[in-house]
């Protein structure tokens, strides 16, 4: 344990030579030298590229409203507007009731009136993006206007009494008809610490920052994890063995670093390894995922939240990157290993849908690569990059991936 420390406390320090919290995800030399290369103009042309689609985009958001929780038109059981409300996108009104209520469910269907504006979680979404975005050209380009937006935008979402969000995800992704919180709502809250937490540090220079708003943005996440950590609901969280029990420890790892907690991300480490021997089969596979009708995609998304969580242990000084647990050398290599065939067109055994492409494993292999001393990883994450690049009518997830990919060259993530 004293080696932990002193590594975290080397850590900490490092992180306080540049006057700002320690990241959760990105890394603050890394960040450096990709802005070194841009305005020093030896970065790549596609970097280039990507950075001024950033730009671009940034610039959009501009004169975009603010999103808040105050808008949603369907209201909460407690009739307080500043309750986070959506609705579980797998259910549906049930054709044999005259109401249709209570509604169910019917996996792998996400049904499009659960993704509407009349809750908030498309709102929490645009939020985090727009601090994600802002806060990186900010920071790229030292441009204040970006600072201001994205000041705006944290401050209408966790600070202003009038439009905030209250911490906690207590009607989060509920079901009409169920008159009761589900545990499986915490996964909403998982955009918080992915996007707006290195967010808020990058933006942490500009004078428009105030330490006031640091207080009570500060002030908002602790309620917000004690509220994962003690409630009924969050305890349950905590319990569930699949990608909603990662997805869980995730958000209370990435709380606890960006508050300096290390007690609590030693639990999370802890956790993380006993997860290992209760996610997967002797093979590897991902035993609770693979029973899902989207079972690559839940598989890869569950990998999404494990290595994420081995980020931040590794910045803590106790890396699992290369742990294997004593029955059966179960780790995130056999994780991966198991579903690694699917990017050489390998067979897929197990239901999943015609959408969830191999693709869906490159954010994970964009992580491994700078870990794993392995170059099969490599190797796969550069066919996944190529396939993406000759494809014309690009998807989304393939766009993202080519920008996460230029940007990752520089050691960004």
């Amino acid at each position: 344990m004293k080696k932990v420390t002193i590594a975290f406390f080397v850590l900490i320090l490092s992180s306080l030579a540049y006057g700002q919290r320690p990241l959760v995800q990105y890394d603050y030399e890394n960040l450096n030298k990709l802005k070194s290369s841009i305005e020093f103009q030896t970065a790549s042309k596609e970097t280039m590229k990507v950075y001024t689609d950033l730009l671009r985009k940034a610039d959009k958001i501009l004169d975009k409203e603010n999103p808040t929780v105050v808008n949603k038109t369907i209201e909460t059981p407690t009739k307080d507007k500043n309750d986070y409300l959506s609705i579980s996108r797998y259910w549906w009104p049930d054709e044999s009731k005259e109401k249709g209520l209570p509604w169910v469910r019917k996996d792998g269907e996400t049904n499009p009136d659960t993704q509407t504006d009349a809750v908030d979680r498309k709102r929490l979404s645009r939020m985090s993006n727009y601090v994600s975005t802002l806060s990186l050209a900010y920071f790229l380009s030292e441009d204040e206007k970006y600072a201001k937006k994205c000041v705006s935008v944290v401050k209408t979402w966790f600070i202003n009494p009038r439009t905030r969000m209250n911490p906690h995800l207590r009607y989060a992704q509920s079901v009409p008809g169920i008159d009761k919180s589900r545990r499986a709502g915490i996964l909403d809250g998982r955009e918080i610490p992915l996007k707006v937490l290195d967010g808020v540090t990058l933006i942490s220079s500009s004078d428009y920052w105030k330490d006031k708003d640091n207080e009570e943005f500060s002030k908002w996440l602790n309620d917000y994890m004690n509220w994962l950590s003690y409630s009924d609901i969050g305890l349950q969280g905590a319990e569930q063995p699949n990608n909603h029990g990662s997805w869980y420890y995730y958000q209370l790892a990435a709380l606890a670093y960006y508050n300096k907690d290390i007690k609590i991300i030693n639990r999370v480490v802890k956790k993380t390894k006993e997860m290992f021997k209760e996610q997967l089969d002797e093979n590897g596979g991902q035993t609770h995922e693979l029973k899902r009708t989207r079972s690559f995609f839940y598989s890869c998304f569950n990998l999404d939240a494990i290595t994420r969580i081995a980020i931040i242990a590794e910045k803590a000084g106790m890396p699992i990157w290369d742990y294997k647990s004593e029955d059966g050398e179960k780790g995130i290599e056999k994780a991966l290993d198991f579903v690694l065939p699917v990017v050489y067109n390998g067979e897929w055994k197990y239901k999943t849908k015609k959408k969830d492409d191999k693709t869906c494993l490159a954010p994970v292999l964009m992580r491994v690569t700078k870990r794993l001393d392995n170059d099969k990883y490599k190797e796969a994450l550069e066919l996944l990059i190529n396939e993406s690049i000759v494809v014309e009518d690009k998807t989304k997830r393939q766009k993202k991936i080519y920008k996460d990919y230029h940007f990752l060259n520089l050691g960004l993530f």
